[in-house]
């Protein structure tokens, strides 16, 4: 039987991850460890500089008083006692498209998994549009769509490598392609305020960030109501820059 080890950056109350985890747990060994509170757009951070306090939820399921990525790296150092066959991070209420998996929490703890050279998958609801601000999100039918991608994806584990971003709009048609990333920038809204000490204070929000996507990209997937899986591998190097720096540095 195959060893999942499930997280996400939404806390351990979510229901995306508490009711994805009583599925897989009918076919799975499934451990959970999951942040104590929601730890949205922290990307990959880890708390350096304070202690770490973990509270066991229920048999194999645990919260930690920290980010994702802490949770990926104290089950995988401290309290599982195998390596598991597969990572999964979610399922996230919100999207996680393009520009976003650099923010993301739900896809820094998938890449932790990849820094064990575990095959992750990070798992993103979004939510029906027209409810938006009541946040109702079809968990039961990403559930069925994470179940299609394991049924392909699990068999292989062995030889996986990398992180795989699954979004799932909320009125799919079943259908799962492969997708590369498109494109969004975000401009921050920075929100000035002041105390009653007279002293300014900042909100940053995420303000309306501008995206677009040519065909087989994940934002046209989502609009074309296909659920978009796009492989991603951590790589750094920049191999077309618009300065040739040949000449300019000393060489080795």
């Amino acid at each position: 039987m195959k060893t999942i080890l499930l997280t996400n950056d939404d806390g351990f109350r979510s229901p995306g991850l508490t009711e994805l985890r009583d599925h897989l747990k009918e076919k799975f060994r499934v451990f959970t460890i999951a942040p104590a509170t929601e730890m949205s757009a922290v990307s990959m951070a880890l708390s350096l500089n304070r202690p770490l306090r973990v509270e066991k939820i229920d048999e194999d399921f645990y919260s930690v008083d920290g980010t994702p990525s802490d949770c990926v790296n104290i089950a995988l150092r401290k309290l599982m006692k195998e390596m598991p066959d597969f990572v999964i991070s979610g399922m996230n209420l919100g999207e996680n498209l393009s520009e976003d998996i650099i923010y993301s929490g739900t896809v820094g703890a998938a890449t932790s998994a990849y820094f064990y050279g575990i095959p992750a998958l990070a798992v993103s609801l979004i939510s029906d549009k027209k409810s938006y601000s009541s946040g109702v999100y079809d968990v039961t039918g990403g559930i069925n769509i994470v179940d299609k991608v394991l049924s392909k994806l699990l068999p292989g584990s062995e030889e996986l490598e990398g992180v795989f971003n699954l979004n799932i709009p909320y009125d799919n048609n079943g259908k799962i392609i492969v997708t590369t990333l498109g494109n969004k920038r975000y401009k921050p809204d920075i929100i000035e305020r002041e105390d009653p000490r007279g002293k300014k204070y900042f909100w940053i929000g995420t303000g309306n960030p501008e995206s677009n996507g040519d065909k087989g990209t994940d934002i046209w997937a989502i609009k074309n109501k296909y659920a978009s899986i796009s492989p991603l591998m951590l790589n750094l190097n920049c191999f077309a820059s618009s300065i040739d720096l040949n000449g300019v540095f000393d060489e080795i």
